[in-house]
């Protein structure tokens, strides 16, 4: 090879290779860092409403959805990923339950390809939702809003989160807005009666590569609006890392592991 092909070679390699680093695998964040919310705050305001609080989680699996790996987590790889789509009830004894997140609509499901949409389970979710205590929506985007004009209306009234700061919402469960993010972004941590604790980390965290390894999405695919959103992923990232130090038996659900959730029964409570 001769010099003058070496350096067309490299400069190939340049032109090429700094961009798909840039834009497909790379995860920095230049400022992120933790936010100041610790385990001991969540307990807190957790055990710190009176009242019964959830005695158990049941999920209800509605699809499944194929997004590319660096779509969701930087530098993971360019296999598509299987993420499910599902909504949660915290039971409550002699109580109605709360419902976190509410799936999506048939309509929403075929516009967003959703795969092997589970029409029975969507509809045992809708109909949670009609006699729910409380809807707590992580994102407010089609595939956890469900059908927004089903509510119960005897449904508990959500307190102002528009200050950003983590909040009881029921006995036992923790809203906590994620202020920086769009779409009324949050999550929920959730202390059952017996103890166990339960952090729902919502889009922020779509997979457990997101906050495990620190990895927001690539940046060829993030819908960054707000030049800091990136920053801001990132940080929240190291929050649940650094929450899941601090209480290692604390299970992480996050937004759209295609796993079943341990600690979580499958379907919805029959009994109610």
């Amino acid at each position: 090879m001769t010099p003058r092909f070496n350096l067309l070679l490299l400069i190939l390699l340049l032109l090429v290779g700094v961009p798909l680093y840039w834009f497909q695998l790379d995860r920095s964040a230049p400022g992120a860092k933790a936010y100041p919310l610790d385990i001991a705050r969540l307990r807190d305001l957790a055990t710190g409403m009176p009242g019964q609080a959830p005695t158990e989680l049941r999920q209800e699996v509605v699809g499944y959805r194929s997004v590319l790996s660096n779509g969701i987590a930087a530098g993971s790889g360019f296999h598509p990923e299987r993420l499910a789509v599902r909504a949660f009830e915290a039971v409550v004894p002699g109580r109605p339950p709360i419902l976190i997140d509410a799936g999506t609509t048939p309509r929403e499901a075929k516009k967003r390809d959703i795969e092997n949409f589970d029409a029975a389970a969507q509809y045992r979710v809708d109909h949670l939702a009609e006699t729910a205590a409380m809807k707590l929506v992580l994102l407010d985007r089609p595939l956890h809003r469900g059908n927004p004009v089903l509510a119960s209306p005897d449904a508990l009234p959500l307190p102002d989160l528009s200050e950003g700061e983590a909040r009881a919402v029921a006995p036992g469960v923790v809203a906590i807005p994620l202020a920086d993010l769009p779409d009324r972004a949050m999550m929920v941590y959730v202390r059952l009666e017996d103890g166990r604790e339960f952090l729902f980390t919502g889009d922020v965290a779509t997979m457990d590569a997101n906050w495990m390894e620190l990895r927001p999405p690539a940046r060829t695919f993030a819908a960054m609006t707000n030049g800091n959103e990136r920053r801001e992923t990132v940080s929240w990232l190291m929050t649940i890392k650094a929450l899941k130090h601090a209480a290692p038996k604390m299970t992480i659900v996050a937004g759209h592991e295609p796993r079943d959730v341990a600690g979580i029964a499958s379907g919805f409570a029959k009994d109610r």
